[in-house]
């Protein structure tokens, strides 16, 4: 199997894991859920990106992380505000 294909296979797992883990611990947020993903997406584009070569999928996966990243900074700005109404 090829490098993005196994990180597919990976990503899916990751995110099979997060969700049953969460079902375990009645976490139902889909913020966290969200985030944790995301951070495990940041990892596997870092593990698969080629040292080397630049294939043409790595344009998409630079644009997908673009906005990844976004919803990451997102979902975490909305968790500041939330404490940030909390503590006031």
């Amino acid at each position: 199997m090829r490098k993005k294909e196994v990180a597919s296979v990976t990503l899916m797992v990751w995110m099979l894991a997060v969700s049953n883990l969460m079902a375990i611990l009645y976490g139902s947020d889909i913020k966290y859920f969200i985030a944790v993903t995301l951070v495990g997406f940041f990892i596997i584009v870092y593990i698969i990106h080629p040292v080397f070569s630049k294939p043409r999928y790595i344009r998409n996966i630079y644009r997908m992380r673009i906005v990844c990243a976004a919803l990451f900074s997102l979902i975490i700005f909305l968790r500041i505000l939330e404490l940030n109404k909390y503590l006031s």
